[in-house]
């Protein structure tokens, strides 16, 4: 079984084990068939991936004498399970991005974990603001995705990528945006693309961070 949560904390307690660990997005915990365990939501906003497959096939990936292992995502799943993320539970194409994804953690296995998990958190975090460039971020909701305080999650982002969460996420958009002006795209529908509600809004983040105008983008003036 590996387990993969996409939103929130979990805890899982092994087997002849006392106390509680945590998991988080960015990690995945791979337990063999025969292991006892639990698990619960650690946050009230919690959602989580659970892939299925015969002992042999992920248990290769186990060290030996013990039937779990708790480690990063490959980077490899990180793309199609933000893909997953998107599409409702049950239908056709969310049990065939489940199974690509068991392929790849066959293929992979999931990463060591370090023994500071920061790294892990930020990067699940980023990959998040990257794929969702259109939705709202607001702070508290997205430190309660990922089990965090809010300010839990901006000391580490700031930390690990040397930059504010507000920072990251304009640049991801100037970056998208500006890619869609120059294919074209009018800047009103390519400010709405990136989860800008206007064109003054979109360039007051383009003169931040390019030191020009977004009609300037396109013309390809510096």
């Amino acid at each position: 079984m590996l387990l993969v949560p996409r939103q929130g904390r979990m805890l899982f307690q092994m087997e002849g084990q006392r106390a509680l660990s945590p998991i988080r997005p960015g990690e995945a915990l791979l337990v063999a068939p025969e292991v006892g365990h639990r698990t619960r939501a650690a946050d009230a906003a919690h959602r989580h991936i659970v892939l299925y497959a015969p002992g042999p096939r992920l248990g290769r990936w186990l060290p030996a004498r013990q039937g779990w292992r708790l480690g990063l995502l490959p980077p490899a799943m990180r793309p199609l399970l933000a893909y997953r993320d998107a599409l409702p539970d049950g239908c056709d194409r969310a049990c065939l991005a489940e199974r690509l994804l068991l392929e790849e953690a066959v293929e992979t296995g999931p990463e060591p974990a370090p023994a500071q998990h920061g790294a892990a958190v930020v990067q699940a975090i980023a990959e998040h603001l990257r794929t969702r460039l259109h939705e709202p971020h607001a702070l508290d909701q997205l430190a309660a995705r990922f089990g965090l305080s809010c300010r839990q999650m901006t000391r580490l982002f700031r930390r690990h990528l040397g930059t504010s969460i507000a920072d990251y996420l304009a640049a991801l958009r100037v970056r998208e945006a500006t890619r869609r002006i120059v294919a074209g795209q009018g800047i009103l529908t390519a400010a709405h693309a990136v989860g800008l509600a206007s064109p003054s809004h979109l360039a007051r983040l383009f003169r931040r961070h390019t030191g020009q105008a977004p009609s300037e983008a396109r013309s390809g003036t510096r």
